[in-house]
């Protein structure tokens, strides 16, 4: 994201201020039985194909397929973690699914908390393409987001050195790099800008500095917290459109480390560019109708 912190160094600099440092791999458990092996094994879920659906259209007759969807009708603990891996779990019915939608809320009363789910011990994906179904809470201090991060990097056993798997079956050490893609992130006091954003490698890990694309955001003419929109992105080999209710918004080529495994995470964040004021809701939300992954 083209801003000074990104969530990941944010999340960096408070465990720093406190004298924390990141937790090891072996605090973050292995994937679960009949998903995928750990993380050693790098064997990433290999999911069935589903029953024919359509393909959206800037995917439409070019050979993808579905490969994992979640519709929330109820939240499957077996695919989802209720948080990043290097915080804490959230307060009570921050996340939970109501009627088809997955509902991440931080409360005042509860001092604004950041919110999370991630799919980190269930499954992740190398390309294809992402859309998901989502609304979200105007207001200063939120900041939502639907984005992708390096499994690598979160299972890192090795970290603040870089993970050995890369050197240990032959491939560049680009791709164990904290590569990051944002497919959407939103300021709630900017309703009106889409931020979609490819990171090198956030927060200059392992001595390498991070670039991003840009620009990295579009100013719309919709508030996009006045209902439901899809957002999504493609990912291919050389390059990532980023894709608003299946209208391209934003594209760059791709990074060398962006070729690798990531998992999907959704959030409702604090503080990006602002923080909560008297004017901000009380309940900030991000919701989540739906979200499908396509794969050739």
């Amino acid at each position: 994201m083209f801003v000074v912190l990104t969530r990941l160094s944010l999340a960096a600099v408070v465990l720093i201020a406190i004298g924390l440092a990141l937790p090891s791999a072996s605090a973050w458990g292995s994937f679960e039985s009949g998903n995928s092996a750990a993380i050693g094994s790098e064997r990433w879920p290999h999911h069935a194909r589903a029953p024919r659906s359509r393909a959206p259209g800037p995917i439409a007759g070019n050979g993808y397929h579905l490969a994992f969807q979640d519709r929330f009708k109820h939240f499957r603990s077996r695919v989802w973690a209720r948080k990043i891996w290097y915080d804490d779990p959230p307060p009570r019915h921050a996340v939970y699914t109501r009627r088809g939608v997955l509902h991440l809320v931080s409360r005042r009363n509860q001092g604004y908390p950041n919110i999370t789910v991630t799919t980190l011990k269930s499954r992740s994906f190398r390309q294809g393409y992402f859309e998901a179904r989502m609304r979200w809470t105007k207001g200063r201090g939120a900041w939502p987001a639907f984005w992708l991060v390096s499994t690598r990097h979160a299972k890192n056993p090795a970290f603040p050195s870089i993970n050995p798997y890369c050197a240990n079956h032959g491939l560049n050490e680009v791709h164990c790099w904290n590569s990051e893609l944002d497919v959407f992130e939103g300021q709630g006091a900017e309703p009106h800008t889409f931020y979609g954003t490819l990171h090198k490698n956030t927060n200059g890990y392992y001595s390498v500095s991070d670039s991003t694309n840009n620009p990295a955001w579009k100013t719309l003419g919709a508030d996009l917290t006045k209902g439901f929109h899809r957002y999504a992105v493609l990912w291919t080999p050389s390059e990532v459109r980023w894709y608003l209710d299946g209208h391209q918004v934003l594209r760059t080529p791709a990074f060398d480390s962006t070729d690798q495994p990531m998992f999907l995470l959704f959030d409702m964040w604090i503080g990006w560019a602002d923080t909560p004021d008297a004017s901000t809701p009380n309940s900030l939300q991000t919701k989540v109708d739906w979200v499908k992954v396509w794969r050739r």
